[in-house]
């Protein structure tokens, strides 16, 4: 049964007022002996949710309208909390899923591939534009966003209708028919986190087209911020103040380590064509930022590539014309070696002039191939050196305290050392992808190291339009790692409020002026964009409820 918010509230004024009636006793004394009040009850999950499913065992809270959601059943008697927006066309599930589960990546990973094998089987392109682990207020989070390309249009509620058929055992779920919208292009998100030994997804399906839209309504649901067990827990409020630092504004280097090798034509043109949008968002967030660019050529690598002054080895937010610097920056041609070496190019990079002391770093390596060192101890620098596996490379950028990212392939295989047996990438299907965007093998050396540091990793054979995505998740990243407005708790999104100055700040999902909130492996951080940006010395209050472990 779903209870509301409203119903939760009606149920207790009823019984106030019934109380407040007195009993049928003739007495009418007017001075009735005191009684000492009862202490308040906590607020818990149970109170402030905005809607609780018992049967789905799935609380939800925010500014979501209890009536798109309701509920069915699994053959195995678990319940299904569904969303069936027609306003937004937007179509979800939220439930407990079946067993015994402890570990978050194994839960997330075996889902997620099973998921995109039966999207495949069912003739759809898939690629993965969002791949990370965030925070919400019972642990970590794994987030995923999928592009899926039909053929021809299909309603958005088949995505759904496969899933559930497929966790309910291959049986088709009673589901509403309210949303009838039909394109080719869905965007499906997916979250999966882990309460002691129990796992739970949350999916949502929509237009691609309609993704704005859509996460304005569901952004929190999408990343499961809002969502969480029907447990009993207190929910608490805190406050905590902040004084922007001096330079009213933080430092963040982003390196990306861009493969040059001569498969690589159409994806430099994506990175290129995705620049007008990267920048304005970039500048909107405030943020001190520097862009280098090197190759995943060994031969060269060393050195960052320069501007068309030939001097210049990064670009600014001072910097003239950045659009056309970033153009020619991240394209740096497709005539080098085809042996790429994305890890040595990273490590080996001369950074002098680029990376500032007081700076935070975030690197992103784009590559349409394995990382060859590290795949198939294939690379030659000199007599002397001798090749680095994956858990060397492992171990030193995991100490470096970068956050990486990676646009490569959607294969998974990671050769963790040289005495483990070496994947033949090109022949195993799970390892190519093919789109739009291009064609990729391997991609899992990249892919595991963005999610040992807080990164995310994207399918760089999307097509260009979904690149923005990948785009947003970086900036979203580097406000992140520029902000100092990083909370102790994870709150529950929409009790947040904010005062720059003493007056309020909206929250804005859309990064234009307001604050927003970007969760990561280590928590929730306040970030500001646009006018909203706090200047030099100036006081931010925030206050937010929370759940009481």
């Amino acid at each position: 049964m779903i209870f509301n918010k409203t119903l939760l509230a009606l149920f207790v004024s009823t019984s106030i007022l019934l109380t407040g009636c007195g009993s049928d006793s003739d007495n009418d004394d007017t001075n009735p002996t005191p009684t000492t009040p009862s202490e308040p009850e906590d607020n818990t999950v149970q109170s402030e949710a905005t809607l609780v499913s018992e049967d789905a065992n799935i609380a939800v809270f925010g500014n979501v309208e209890s009536a798109n959601f309701s509920e069915t059943q699994l053959k195995s008697g678990k319940g299904v909390l569904l969303l069936d927006d027609k306003a937004v066309n937007a179509v979800g599930f939220a439930l407990e899923a079946g067993g015994e589960t402890q570990d978050l990546n194994q839960f997330a990973s075996e889902n997620l591939a099973d998921f995109i094998t039966l999207l495949q089987e069912n003739n759809a392109t898939v690629n993965v534009l969002v791949n990370r682990v965030s925070t919400n207020t019972q642990g970590q989070v794994s987030n995923v966003t999928l592009d899926i390309d039909f053929a021809s249009a299909e309603n958005v509620t088949k995505v759904r209708d496969l899933l559930l058929a497929f966790l309910n055992g291959g049986s088709s779920v009673s589901t509403p028919a309210k949303v009838t919208l039909a394109e080719n292009k869905l965007r499906l998100n997916l979250s999966f986190w882990v309460v002691g030994d129990t796992g739970f997804i949350w999916a949502n399906t929509y237009a691609a087209k309609d993704a704005t839209a859509v996460n304005k309504v569901y952004g929190d649901l999408n990343l499961a911020s809002a969502l969480t067990s029907n447990v009993a827990l207190s929910v608490k409020s805190a406050t905590e103040k902040f004084t922007q630092n001096a330079q009213g504004s933080n430092a963040v280097d982003i390196l990306w380590n861009i493969d040059s090798s001569g498969s690589m034509g159409e994806e430099q043109a994506n990175l290129a064509d995705g620049a007008s949008q990267f920048f304005t968002t970039l500048n909107q967030a405030g943020i001190d930022y520097r862009l280098a660019v090197n190759t995943q050529d060994k031969a060269d690598c060393k050195q960052l590539r320069t501007l068309t002054d030939t001097t210049t080895k990064f670009i600014d937010k001072n910097t003239p014309d950045a659009l056309t610097e970033w153009a020619s920056l991240a394209s740096p041609g497709t005539y080098d070696s085809s042996n790429e070496t994305g890890f040595y190019c990273t490590r080996e990079a001369d950074l002098t002039g680029f990376d500032r002391e007081n700076a935070k770093n975030l690197v992103v390596f784009v590559s349409d191939e394995p990382e060859n060192e590290t795949a198939e101890e294939n690379i030659y620098i000199s007599s002397d050196y001798m090749a680095r596996d994956f858990a060397n490379y492992k171990n030193y950028f995991v100490g470096t305290g970068f956050t990486y990212f990676a646009i490569v392939g959607t294969g998974n295989y990671v050769r963790n050392t040289f005495s483990d047996p070496a994947n033949n990438y090109y022949s195993t299907p799970s390892e190519n992808c093919s789109g739009e965007g291009g064609s990729a093998v391997g991609g899992g050396h990249f892919k595991e190291i963005a999610k040992l540091t807080g990164g995310s990793s994207a399918s760089i054979c999307a097509d260009a339009s979904s690149w923005t995505v990948v785009f947003d998740e970086i900036i979203k990243a580097a406000s992140a790692l520029a902000s100092q407005f990083a909370l102790k708790q994870v709150p529950i999104p929409s009790t947040l409020q904010v005062k720059v100055a003493g007056k309020d700040v909206a929250r804005d999902t859309a990064h234009q002026n307001g604050f927003d909130l970007v969760y990561s492996v280590d928590g929730a951080t306040v970030v500001f964009y646009g006018d909203a940006l706090p200047t030099a010395n100036q006081k931010v209050d925030v206050s937010y409820d929370y759940l009481q472990q």
